[in-house]
């Protein structure tokens, strides 16, 4: 019986030993997971400290901004006190492509926010990528969940520089510094006792001739104020004469400024309506128009013209594209016409491929024969590819030889093109007959106007890589007779015209064509895409 209960007695020992170390198991596993808890946090966009949560850290600048300063100082703030000792060049960098930056990492007062001082400023127009990797700790020894990379970029720089610098400096130049993209500058060139100014270059390609410059930020650049010392300095002054006697009413001339000695001097005249240019005398003796000579010495001219008779010269400019059957239409689309508003269009419209459906806001009328529709909108017919035909074969061939128009037009190289004018800004420009390109958008700021100089059969082809913005209250005018009908704009992207815009010349663009409230056009609308609208005015020229 002893043994029984002895047996017993041990039994039940081993029960109760095998439940406390049930029980201490339980206590520290209970134990590791709440440590666990405690020192772990969950992704959270939640900017404010909360127990648990994970550092999260703003930039200064933020992530893609733009014009940036370049002596900015770099912010870091975290939504939670971090733990300084991991705020350090192993865990936060800026880099230039792949190279660091380097520079001061230092607290603040507040031990959420920290910034980075570059040892020296930035580079102009520059793009910039920060790194804060989740290394960095709060003080609950928090790590971030990752990386927080971010980037951005400087403001660009404008360099001026003379020339000659010797043997004495030959002027003066302002307007250098670091500037928004896309605003417009003006640089300014005076010229010391004994030089001229004569232009400004880049990358030794003359961009203007005048002192005062205005063009638009598009990155870096880097800008030669060039002057030429007086003795060698000629200059062309043409007076408009009419009848006999000095007149701007005969016509205007251009040409008249100062040039190198030995130079080519380009000189021309523009009669006005119901005028006739009808020769160069004084200096320059010739009725050939335009005239371009040697220049030697300085020379004064008299532009002569007299009322009525033909105009003495032949047409200057490009050979046009033939339009071919997109002549025929005031304008013309692939994929669609939208208006809104009082609109009022001076010859036909059409679109194919796409159908009728895509012709809004006109309230279409269908014409008996099907062939085309009707509108009070339009002083002309409407036509659509879903139409009876012939329509459909007609627009077929006049959307091929719109594109093909654009391609040519795109293509020409010659006259020989001026290339880059005003920088893409051609606001308050004077354009003769001639090729332009542009490897840019071109714009024409609000209230501002560009004339386009020219007699009756003179052309234009103008070549833009990016969008034609015509501002607010813009103006393209002709003078000397010159006609919407021979000139070109041959647009890459988006052709733009902005409220009470008024604009000549037929457009060919790629894209989008869109014409606001108030914007009248003296030419075509022919697009690749679509062209919108808004209580606008188009005559076919």
């Amino acid at each position: 019986m002893n043994n029984k209960l002895s047996s017993s007695g041990n039994s039940t020992a081993a029960f109760i030993g095998r439940g406390y170390l049930k029980l201490n198991a339980f206590l520290f596993l209970t134990f590791i997971g709440l440590a666990l808890v405690l020192n772990s946090c969950k992704k959270d966009d939640y900017t404010g400290e909360v127990s648990g949560v994970c550092p999260t850290v703003t930039s200064d600048p933020l992530n893609a901004a733009v014009d940036v300063a370049v002596n900015k100082v770099i912010g870091l703030t975290f939504n939670t006190p971090m733990k300084g000792a991991t705020i350090n060049s192993a865990n936060i960098s800026l880099k230039q492509g792949t190279a660091v930056v380097t520079g001061t990492l230092s607290p603040t007062g507040d031990s959420k926010t920290y910034t980075f001082t570059p040892t020296t400023p930035l580079q102009p127009s520059t793009t910039y990528t920060g790194t804060v990797k989740k290394d960095v700790q709060d003080t609950l020894r928090s790590f971030m969940v990752e990386d927080y990379v971010w980037s951005f970029k400087t403001m660009p720089r404008i360099t001026l520089s003379v020339n000659p610098l010797a043997p004495a400096v030959s002027g003066i130049v302002t307007g250098a510094g670091d500037f928004n993209q896309g605003s417009n500058v003006t640089v300014n060139a005076v010229a010391n006792p004994g030089f001229a100014f004569t232009n400004w270059s880049k990358a030794g390609l003359s961009v203007s001739t005048d002192a005062n410059y205005l063009f638009k930020m598009d990155g870096n650049v880097d800008l030669v104020a060039n002057f030429a010392p007086l003795a060698s300095v000629r200059t062309v002054i043409i007076t408009p004469y009419l009848n006999g006697s000095p007149s701007v009413l005969g016509g205007t001339t251009t040409g008249s400024g100062s040039y190198t000695n030995g130079s080519a001097v380009t000189i021309r005249a523009f009669a006005n309506s119901t005028y006739s240019f009808t020769g160069f005398t004084q200096d320059i003796i010739t009725t050939v128009n335009p005239y371009t000579f040697a220049i030697s010495a300085n020379v004064n001219i008299r532009a002569n013209f007299a009322s009525g008779g033909p105009v003495i010269g032949t047409a200057v400019g490009p050979l046009l594209p033939s339009l071919g059957g997109a002549a025929n239409y005031s304008v013309l689309t692939k994929s669609g016409i939208s208006t809104t508003g009082v609109t009022l269009i001076t010859g036909n419209i059409g679109v194919s491929p796409a159908a009728a459906t895509a012709i809004t806001g006109f309230g279409l009328i269908m014409d008996a024969s099907g062939e085309f529709s009707r509108t009070p909108l339009v002083v002309g017919n409407v036509y659509a590819s879903n139409y009876a035909a012939p329509t459909p074969s007609n627009l077929t061939t006049a959307i091929s030889n719109m594109e093909t128009a654009y391609t040519t037009a795109n293509n020409l190289v010659t006259p020989a093109p001026v290339v880059g004018l005003g920088a893409g800004n051609i606001s308050g420009l004077n354009l003769a007959p001639g090729l332009y390109k542009w490897s840019t958008g071109v714009l024409i700021d609000p209230n501002t106007t560009v004339t386009l100089t020219g007699g009756a059969n003179d052309t234009w082809v103008l070549q833009i890589a990016g969008d034609l913005t015509v501002s607010n209250n813009a103006k393209v005018q002709l003078a000397g007779g010159a006609q919407a009908k021979n000139i070109i704009w041959v647009v890459a992207i988006k052709a733009m015209l902005g409220t009470q815009a008024n604009f000549n010349g037929n457009i060919l663009s790629k894209e989008l064509i869109s014409l606001n409230n108030g914007a009248v056009v003296n030419g075509r609308l022919l697009a690749q895409t679509a062209v919108t609208l808004i209580g606008s005015t188009v005559i076919q020229p």
